[in-house]
C-alpha cells in the first residue's frame, strides 16, 4: 500500500506573511503622517481644525440699527494753533472729534449717523436754521434715532490757563460742557434731564472732565428730540484737536450704557 508523503514547511506560513505585512503597512503609514491622528497619542503633535486657526478674535457685535445723531451746526469750528474757522467749504476740527464720537461709539457696538454737512456756510448767522432742517429730516427717515449730539468748540476769552483742560490717564484732554437751548422748545425739561444725565455719569467715570450743564435762551432745535444737546468739547483757545478727540472718546464710553 502506498504511503502519503507529508508535506514538509520550510518556512513561515502564507497567513503569517500577510498579517506581517498589514502591521508594517500601519505603522508605516502612522510614521508617515498617512493616518488620521486623534488626539495627543504619542505619535505626533494634536491636529487643529482650520476654523480655530483662522477665525478672528471674537469683538462687540455692532448692531446696524442707528441710535445716535451726530452733527455739526458750525461745521468750520477750529481748535488751536489753527485760525478759529476754516474759510470755504473745508470741514473744521470739530468734524474730527465727531468722527472720533462716532468711531469709539462703532467699536463699543453701536451705530451712529455721523452729519458732516456745513451748515454755517455762505451765512454764520443761518447755522442752526439750516442744521434743524437736516435734524428733521434724519428723524423722519430714522426714527429709531435716541440722541442727538450737536458737537461744537467753545470760543472763551480772559479764563485762566487749562481752563478747559483735564487730565485722564496721564494724557491732556479738553473739558466738555453742555448746553441747552430755551427759545420756543416745548422739550427744555427733558433735553435738561438728559444733559444732565450725561453730565453726570462722565463726572463719575472721569471726574474733572464735565464742565457742567447750561441753559441758554437760543433755540439750539431741542424742540426735535427729548434727548438733543449741543456738546461743547474743549475751547479754541484752550484745547488741541488731539485733546478734544481723546474727550470724544471718554464721552462714547458713558453715553453707551445710557442707550436703550
Amino acid at each position: 500500500m502506498a504511503r502519503m508523503r507529508r508535506t514538509e514547511r520550510n518556512g513561515p506560513g502564507l497567513l503569517f506573511i500577510l498579517v506581517t505585512l498589514v502591521v508594517v503597512a500601519v505603522v508605516g503609514a502612522r510614521f508617515l503622517g498617512f493616518y488620521p491622528q486623534s488626539g495627543d497619542n504619542g505619535l505626533g503633535p494634536p491636529q487643529r481644525k482650520a476654523d480655530e486657526e483662522t477665525q478672528p478674535p471674537a469683538g462687540p457685535v455692532v448692531d446696524p440699527t442707528p441710535k445716535v445723531l451726530v452733527l455739526h451746526s458750525h461745521t468750520s469750528e477750529n481748535y488751536h494753533p489753527k485760525e478759529s474757522h476754516t474759510s470755504g467749504s473745508e470741514l473744521g476740527d470739530v468734524v474730527t472729534v465727531g468722527k472720533a464720537l462716532v468711531d469709539k461709539l462703532r467699536s463699543l457696538g453701536v451705530t451712529a449717523l455721523h452729519d458732516t454737512t456745513i451748515h454755517d456756510k455762505p451765512r454764520y448767522s443761518d447755522a442752526f436754521i439750516n442744521s434743524d432742517r437736516l435734524i428733521q429730516s434724519v428723524l423722519q427717515e430714522h426714527s429709531e434715532i435716541q440722541m442727538v449730539l450737536d458737537i461744537h468748540r467753545d470760543g472763551l476769552q480772559d479764563k485762566p490757563e487749562n481752563y478747559t483742560r483735564a487730565e485722564v490717564g496721564g494724557e491732556p484732554v479738553a473739558k466738555i460742557l453742555f448746553v441747552i437751548g430755551d427759545k420756543d422748545n416745548a422739550l427744555v425739561e427733558q433735553n435738561l434731564a438728559f444733559a444732565q444725565k450725561i453730565s453726570d455719569a462722565l463726572e463719575a467715570k472721569y471726574p474733572g472732565v464735565s464742565r457742567g450743564v447750561r441753559v441758554f435762551k437760543s433755540d439750539y432745535s431741542g424742540e426735535l428730540h427729548p434727548n438733543s444737546v449741543m456738546v461743547l468739547v474743549g475751547d479754541w483757545r484752550g484745547n488741541t484737536v488731539e485733546e478734544a478727540v481723546r474727550s470724544a472718546e471718554l464721552l462714547a464710553e458713558v453715553i453707551v450704557p445710557l442707550l436703550q
